[in-house]
């Protein structure tokens, strides 16, 4: 099966012009790290990070985009082998055909219980608290526009839920990095440029974290 840094290989071969990434001596090199990050792009958010970071990557995947059972099927088997947890966005849960509704509270709970465990064993997870990228080919009626004139929707405090439930289980020495993403269409391709921020403490709150996010995104 083709992993997840072959996938990121090729997404950003086919569809990127230049990739720059500033700031990568701001993740620590082992522990636990919680990336925060702005959500512009449903693909290349992840694949910048994936092949550049340089430790392996956990991505919480919202997977309420499935269209139905087979697709539901193939990409929590794929999320799985890849050791991605897995959630449902309320808004859109029950709106493509490959989940109910009714399905979400669960999945948001084995998500982030999944997140914080891969934290307790000294990994890093990759969130994006506004749930939605900018660039969808998902995006229907459902999706949340509330968009600000930076392009931005507010951050929800599921990462915070995260981070508590892996410090209690002992990622006491947790650092939660703010990443910002700035992308510029040239013909085709796109040009991206990514900012990972000086790490935040662990008990760093949700208005702290998207203040780094927007700031590191301009």
């Amino acid at each position: 099966m083709i992993g997840p840094r072959a996938i990121a290989w090729w997404s950003l071969r086919a569809l990127t012009g230049e990739v720059r990434v500033e700031g990568l001596e701001h993740v620590p090199r082992t522990g636990p790290v919680l990336l925060a990050a702005h959500h512009y792009h449903h693909l290349l958010d992840g694949a910048v990070l994936v092949h550049h970071l340089g430790r392996p990557l956990h991505i919480v995947v919202g997977l309420d985009w499935a269209a139905g059972a087979a697709q539901r099927r193939w990409m929590e088997r794929l999320c799985g082998w890849a050791g991605y947890p897995v959630i449902l966005r309320p808004p859109t849960a029950g709106t493509r055909g490959g989940y109910a509704a009714g399905e979400a509270a669960r999945y948001l709970r084995s998500g982030l219980r999944d997140a914080a465990a891969l934290l307790s064993a000294g990994r890093v997870v990759l969130v994006f608290p506004e749930g939605y990228p900018l660039v969808d080919p998902t995006v229907s009626a459902a999706t949340p526009r509330a968009r600000d004139a930076e392009g931005f929707l507010p951050f929800a405090g599921g990462f915070r839920t995260v981070a508590g439930l892996a410090r209690r289980n002992g990622a006491g020495d947790l650092a939660i990095v703010p990443v910002g993403f700035r992308y510029e269409r040239r013909g085709r391709k796109w040009n991206i440029l990514a900012r990972v921020g000086e790490p935040l403490g662990p008990e760093a709150g949700v208005a702290a974290v998207e203040r780094a996010v927007r700031g590191l995104s301009r």
